[in-house]
């Protein structure tokens, strides 16, 4: 059949790249992101009090920075800042408010929010722009991972309510909410946004630093290594007991429920239990292993100073208020031990559906 010259013209534009659409969809310019990834070449952060927000820019080259309060409603017409190099700048913005930024330079484009939400905690983080393995990213504003949330002011409760906050599991046990342990553990209920519709208990006590097992053994004189090994075990038992790992199953149907985004999960420190959450989500997400560990051990950071007060009569506790790889490469190991592989753990076991994780949380 004779061919006229549209149709050779589309397929010389198909062939030179100029249509993306005749490519698969791996081709296709990933929302918010192009270019080189410029992630790392700059940083928001805000004031935990007064919420201001500030850009840190590392990169010598022009810059522009455009808002939004989604990836798909940034303005791209007019920047919000310009700058011509590296520094620190204020940024002004709605600080009652959370905001999405699109920070472009000449050799690419990235999305840009704080990392650690300024809210009184210590680790209160957004697992938006972590990259995967295919080179896709992480989702601004959908998941958060966090420690207790009994301290929020009422600015902070507004400021989470702008995000759009539904879901919140608490993977505490009833003595960490409602105290105990003759007085040593006050109460510690979480205050919630009124955005907040679906609140959920699923309580593993592996983890739980104020356990029976762990407060036994500071009365015990354990040494900080075999203090150490009472973590490594509770680790091992997240991904390994029946019941702790029914609750992982039963916190994956939320997450993989859109109706319940945004969503934000948490223990009391934020490292333990929620920190094998994060790498079960992360995995699932295609994230590598070595990238889910850095993630983890940022905790090391920003929980110090949490638990100064134990520590002072309790010195030999220092490795249950921190994190360590072995802690998370203990879970690893014991999951391929047992599962075979992370993809059969999530996929066979936790009823994790991977396609539908990463439809609902990549860019």
């Amino acid at each position: 059949m004779k061919k006229n010259l549209s149709y050779y013209l589309l397929l010389l534009f198909c062939v030179s790249g100029l249509f993306v659409s005749c490519g698969d969809d791996d081709e296709k310019p990933t929302i918010g992101y192009s270019g080189k990834d410029v992630s790392g070449d700059a940083g928001i952060a805000r004031d935990k009090e007064t919420k201001k927000a500030v850009l840190s820019v590392t990169s010598d080259k022009a810059w522009e920075l455009y808002a939004g309060t989604t990836a798909e409603d940034i303005d791209m017409n007019t920047p919000c800042l310009t700058g011509d190099g590296k520094g620190s700048f204020d940024l002004s913005v709605d600080a009652t408010k959370r905001q999405l930024f699109l920070f472009k330079n000449s050799e690419g484009q990235a999305l840009l929010a704080e990392r650690l939400l300024p809210v009184n905690g210590y680790n209160f983080r957004d697992l938006g722009g972590i990259k995967n393995s295919e080179g896709k990213y992480v989702r601004w504003g959908k998941l958060f991972r966090t420690d207790e949330m009994n301290k929020l002011s009422d600015a902070d409760l507004a400021y989470l309510a702008s995000t759009g906050l539904k879901t919140v599991v608490d993977f505490r046990t009833a003595t960490e909410k409602e105290g105990g342990l003759g007085g040593m553990l006050p109460a510690a209920p979480d205050k919630l946004p009124s955005t907040v519709k679906n609140p959920y208990d699923l309580e593993i006590n592996a983890g739980n630093i104020f356990s029976d097992e762990i407060i036994g053994s500071i009365s015990k004189g354990l040494s900080e290594e075999e203090t150490a090994q009472i973590m490594v075990d509770a680790y091992i038992e997240m991904v390994s007991y029946d019941d702790y790992v029914a609750k992982y199953k039963e916190f994956f149907k939320y997450v993989q429920d859109e109706s319940s985004l945004p969503l934000s999960y948490h223990c009391s420190a934020g490292k333990d239990r929620t920190g094998v959450a994060t790498m079960l989500i992360l995995s699932a997400l295609g994230v590598d292993k070595e990238t889910i560990m850095k993630d983890y051990m940022l905790s090391k950071n920003y929980i110090a100073g949490k638990y100064d007060t134990y520590l002072k009569f309790y010195p030999q506790i220092a490795p249950l208020v921190t994190v360590d790889e072995k802690y998370l490469n203990a879970a690893y190991n014991k999951i391929d031990e047992k599962y075979g592989s992370m993809t059969k753990f999530l996929t066979e076991t936790l009823g994790v559906d991977i396609q539908k994780m990463k439809q609902l949380y990549l860019y």
